[in-house]
């Protein structure tokens, strides 16, 4: 098979105020067609920049190297001259855009002076945009050509699926704008008129489908808007004002004829009017209370007792009740022509909105299409799914979507950037399996980048194993995972929890000893070898060439001799552990 992506000696850079941080020194992979390749090492080893790149999205500078895929080249390299010039003539703009401003303002003190002033600011402004255009014009081309085939030859599976996954739009919309983006949509099965006929109508088919779907609630809305009307066209609205303050008052009344008779006690008592009011409330509330507790502690009829379920049933719709009588009670107070216009401004403010929106959305053929997609990914009623907002998912089904939306146009590679973090255990197997069906029915090459050796393990057919911003060693998955030659590699499958044997004593965790060093750190030699049991002098001031062990099995060390034996090699990690522990104590 021949390769689909290649990267040669990849060198990249972040700036930052301390200065700039080299991410990746000379990264070299390739993947070949329907390959699935494992990306594998510690976090903040550059896997993720590595991928970020191939795809044009990082915010990094590119120092050397090749990114070709399909044999063509993914990174531009703009020649200084042309960089220089750019930078040069961007801030002669910036300068000429101030001095257009100073000759607006020179205008109203010196008229003639300042014409001429904007003219020649204008003229140079002109010329200045002309030049950035001629110049930036190969760049704008490669990001074009980036654009065609990020979504449509290379997806991404990122981490997070939310960081992918918009909130605001539901899984067609999302599903449906990359397959528009990239020309792969099915042809509309409606015409534009009808389209434009169904949208105009959107709003009556909104209410039908409501009053269908809640036939309680729709008739309730509906009745108390035909009674609305009919009171205010009798003319009789003032009567039915007083019958509904008419309880209103008698509770007032009443309230204040107990709180006439609470005020006894207060003046016995010599309190103050606050003082008072206080009291009486607070005897209300006490008698409340007692009443219900009195009713929980009694057996009481059978016949009063459903007629406290009654009130206790009325009290749960009290505030749904009190909804009503406010909102009947405004709409008869307001005058009828007032209640016109209201109603005629809610109207033109939310029409348009229902009808364009009605317009926007997707076509049913456009939907069925996008459900075939969900259905491929094994998503389960995808016919509800994509209706679905990405908060209503859990986090399997928004990883199935986005693997869905990545698929979607049947890309030549997928990137998958640790797709089964944060996943539990039955869902990274259901997420692994469904990648290695794709794989095997649509022919996609796919580069898995993941921390979890036992993912590696479990899906893919060549490994690269990368450390501090480089690949250390690379071959097939037996090559690296049953023979590995590079100490790191050996440390990560020594590191590797197992369950004990029966009588066999129970030993700490094997680790790597110290840490991932500081991208800022400088090394002369072999980036590993302060935590390497086989470091020596060569490694501490020579870097080591990433030379050939077997066929196809690279390994980027100055003693693959010594790593032949694998058991040995463990043995030098357990040893090198137990003597920084030791160091440790004393």
């Amino acid at each position: 098979m021949s390769n689909l992506l290649n990267i040669r000696n990849l060198r990249v850079h972040f700036d930052t105020l301390d200065g700039p941080v080299e991410a990746l020194h000379s990264v070299s992979l390739s993947v070949k067609e329907g390959e699935i390749m494992g990306v594998v090492g510690e976090s903040g080893c550059g896997k993720s920049v590595t991928s970020l790149v191939t795809i044009g999205l990082a915010s990094c500078d590119v120092d050397e190297g090749s990114i070709t895929f399909e044999g063509k080249e993914l990174i531009h390299e703009v020649p200084e001259v042309t960089s220089k010039a750019l930078s040069a003539v961007r801030a002669f703009t910036s300068i000429t855009g101030v001095g257009l401003i100073i000759s607006m303002l020179l205008l109203f003190n010196n008229p003639d002076l300042g014409e001429s002033a904007i003219v020649t600011s204008l003229l140079v402004l002109t010329v200045c945009m002309f030049f950035i255009f001629i110049f930036d014009t190969p760049s704008r081309h490669h990001e074009q050509f980036l654009r065609s085939i990020r979504g449509n030859k290379i997806s991404m599976i990122f981490q997070e699926p939310m960081t992918a996954l918009n909130p605001l739009y539901t899984v067609e919309k999302q599903v449906s704008e990359v397959l528009k983006q990239h020309g792969k949509l099915d042809a509309a099965e409606s015409s534009l008129g009808l389209r434009i006929g169904q949208a105009l109508l959107s709003p009556a088919t909104l209410l039908i489908n409501y009053i269908r779907s809640d036939l309680k609630g729709g008739t309730q809305l509906l009745g108390a808007f035909m009674f609305i009307l009919l009171v205010q066209q009798s003319g009789n609205s003032d009567a039915i004002l007083d019958l509904l303050t008419y309880p209103v008052a008698l509770l007032v009344d009443a309230v204040v004829w107990l709180l006439d008779v609470l005020d006894i006690i207060p003046d016995k008592l010599g309190l103050s009017d606050n003082m008072s009011a206080a009291l009486s409330l607070g005897v209300i509330f006490v008698a409340v209370m007692l009443a219900a507790y009195i009713y929980s502690l009694i057996h009481v009829p059978e016949q009063l007792d459903s007629i406290f379920q009654t009130l206790t049933g009325v009290t749960r719709r009290t505030p749904q009740i009190l909804v009503w009588y406010v909102v009947i009670f405004i709409l008869l107070w307001i005058p009828f022509g007032v209640l016109m216009t209201i109603i005629a401004s809610v109207g033109i403010l939310a029409i348009p909105p229902i009808q364009i929106s009605g317009y926007l959305g997707l076509d049913p053929a456009h939907t069925r299409q996008v459900v075939k997609i969900l259905e491929d990914v094994r998503i389960p009623n995808p016919e509800a799914v994509v209706k679905m907002y990405p908060h209503e998912l859990s986090g399997g089904m928004r990883q199935r979507v986005m693997i869905a939306m990545m698929m979607a146009c049947e890309p030549k590679l997928l990137i998958a950037d640790e797709p089964t973090t944060a996943l539990d255990v039955t869902i990274q197997a259901q997420i692994l399996s469904l990648m290695k069906d794709l794989r095997d029915k649509e022919g996609t090459a796919i580069m898995m980048i993941t921390h979890d050796l036992g993912v590696i393990a479990e899906t893919c057919d060549a490994v690269s194993v990368m450390y501090a911003g480089s690949v250390v060693e690379t071959g097939s998955l037996e090559q690296v995972l049953g023979s590995p030659r590079m100490p790191y590699t050996i440390g990560l499958l020594h590191s590797i929890p197992r369950i004990k044997e029966e009588g066999e004593v129970r030993a700490d965790l094997p680790i790597i000893p110290g840490q991932v060093p500081d991208p800022n750190t400088k090394f002369d030699g072999c980036r590993f070898h302060p935590r390497c049991p086989f470091a020596d002098d060569t490694c501490r001031s020579t870097p080591p060439p990433m030379e050939e062990v077997s066929e196809g099995h690279f390994a980027s060390c100055h003693h693959t001799e010594l790593t032949v034996d694998l058991e040995l090699a463990e043995q030098a990690f357990s040893v090198t552990q137990f003597l920084q522990s030791e160091v440790g104590v004393q």
